[in-house]
């Protein structure tokens, strides 16, 4: 595992941290918006690294979860401003 690898593993596990942690309920107060954006950044910063890793499987593995989660993030961000599903 080089650098690259570890910093998209690390992104995807502050990502589920954060996803957790809005799903327990936690009040963040006026730091959600920064929250929800935190939550949209690392899976692309830990994509983005992903692509930089060395090559073998790990290397897309990594950017696959990564790609799954921002695409559940954006979901659901489009269910949360109403325009997911009629």
């Amino acid at each position: 595992m080089n650098k690259f690898s570890v910093f998209s593993l690390a992104s995807l596990v502050i990502f589920i941290l954060l996803f957790f942690t809005m799903l327990s309920g936690v009040s963040f107060g006026k730091l959600g918006r920064l929250l929800i954006f935190s939550m949209f950044l690392f899976p692309l910063l830990g994509a983005f690294f992903g692509l930089k890793a060395q090559k073998g499987v790990l290397k897309w593995l990594l950017i696959i979860l990564n790609v799954i989660a921002v695409c559940v993030i954006g979901y659901l961000l489009l269910l949360g401003l109403s325009i997911g599903e009629r």
